[in-house]
């Protein structure tokens, strides 16, 4: 898969390949230190993505003319309850400064098509619930919905920069890959029914923890408690909606029926 970026300082082109060779890896290891500031402590190592590989999973990187990885998707292989098998992504990564360039989408693509020529029916990841670009991208773009939302789910404990000062609170993405639901949204269209409930969201959530980490928790804990109260009552999230203006962002809910998305 071959795909050109046109931001300036962006690659021209770009090529997305599996992950395969311990040289691979180990950009993949340069680039969590990169994206995610983390102590060598938090790094994933390169052993598990050797295992990855091994057990089912896999890792796609995408890489510019030279070679030289500039993101990368991380898969592992897994079972739910009732011991159907489906794809946990673990990371998605990409250099900051091509962060425009459409490289994650063409990453999330990737990971589906992989999944198609597997058979597995369904992609699953987290994200922070206060990070108005990534549920834009996760719920609009590809037609990710949610039903879980996780408090504190990896504790309190991360070196990552990223993640100083919060809980670190994660909604859990659902992908079924083959659904009509995802084949709407990849193809631009959004439903118009009205939402059974809103919960709002800071569109740029970086800026309120710089100027005021108590004002940050506040919107974590409304942000958490609408969440939970909503999943509570049978509602699930399959809408976004950010504010062009700046103004704040909104998940959008709606009755929960399996059938629309899987």
């Amino acid at each position: 898969m071959t795909s050109e970026a046109k931001s300036e300082g962006q690659p021209s082109l770009y090529s997305i390949r599996q992950c395969t060779t311990l040289v691979d890896y180990a950009a993949c290891l340069e680039l969590q230190r990169i994206v995610w500031q983390f102590d060598e402590l938090d790094i994933t190592p390169l052993r598990s993505f050797v295992i990855t590989r091994r057990s089912g999973g896999f890792t796609l990187g995408a890489f510019d003319s030279d070679d030289r990885l500039v993101g990368f998707a991380h898969a592992l292989a897994a079972f739910n309850t009732d011991l159907k098998p489906y794809y946990y992504s673990h990371m998605l990564a990409v250099l900051p400064e091509y962060q425009n360039a459409g490289i994650g989408v063409r990453l999330k693509l990737a990971q589906r098509d992989f999944a198609f020529r597997t058979g597995v029916p369904l992609i699953t990841w987290t994200f922070d619930p206060l990070q108005s670009r990534n549920a834009y991208l996760n719920i609009i773009k590809l037609g990710g919905v949610i039903r879980t939302y996780y408090v504190n789910y990896y504790g309190n404990q991360s070196t990552s920069a990223l993640h100083k000062g919060l809980d670190t609170d994660r909604l859990f993405v659902e992908w079924w890959v083959k659904s009509g639901h995802v084949t709407d949204a990849l193809s631009g269209k959004r439903r118009t029914d009205k939402p059974e409930a809103v919960v709002d969201v800071p569109r740029e959530m970086e800026e309120i923890k710089k100027r005021d980490m108590n004002e940050a928790r506040e919107w974590q804990m409304r942000v958490r408690s609408a969440f939970l109260k909503y999943l509570s009552e049978g509602l699930y999230c399959a809408g976004f909606e950010a504010d062009p203006g700046g103004g704040n962002s909104r998940y959008l809910f709606f009755k929960d029926t399996q059938a629309e998305v899987s």
